[in-house]
């Protein structure tokens, strides 16, 4: 019969109690990571959208502005861009601004405004600036969120030629 040393009789219950340790972890990981898509909801974005002075009726040839904000309703945050996807009847003029939630105007990526992560209750805005040639014009904004891929929502705001 063979008889353990005593350095093997104490490094036994040692190895024992890694062991266990290891395997509570697993399972603690486990059961967070399938609880967490149910209770991980992320953050909700309004998206607000108006012509500049609540301009209703404009004729062509003249400046158009239009002002998008996106407003973290929570919870969390995430980086949701502000994305032009159509502009009709008229041009956009310049690098349109995208104003941080701290009110601090930077230039856009054009197409889009990059603010960034937008904490809850916070908002994010671009404003597009446009020379009206003909018809009505219109603007088409979409959020567009980086992590995810995801392209909503959207809103479209036009004004009436005259």
């Amino acid at each position: 019969m063979h008889v353990l040393d005593r350095k093997m009789r104490r490094l036994i219950p040692i190895l024992g109690f890694v062991v266990l340790a290891g395997l509570l972890a697993a399972m603690m990981t486990s059961a967070s990571a399938t609880a967490s898509p149910a209770g991980a909801a992320g953050p909700t974005f309004v998206l607000q959208g108006t012509a500049a002075g609540g301009i209703k009726i404009i004729q062509t040839g003249q400046t158009l502005t239009f002002v998008f904000t996106e407003t973290n309703k929570g919870p969390g945050s995430a980086p949701e861009d502000l994305m032009i996807t159509d502009v009709t009847n008229a041009e956009v003029v310049g690098n349109p601004p995208c104003v941080l939630p701290n009110g601090f105007a930077i230039n856009s990526d054009t197409p889009s405004c990059e603010p960034g992560f937008v904490k809850t209750g916070q908002s994010a805005s671009i404003v597009i600036t446009t020379n009206v040639t003909g018809g009505s014009g219109l603007v088409r904004l979409c959020l567009d969120n980086e992590s995810t891929g995801v392209i909503a929502p959207c809103k479209t705001v036009s004004v009436k030629i005259a």
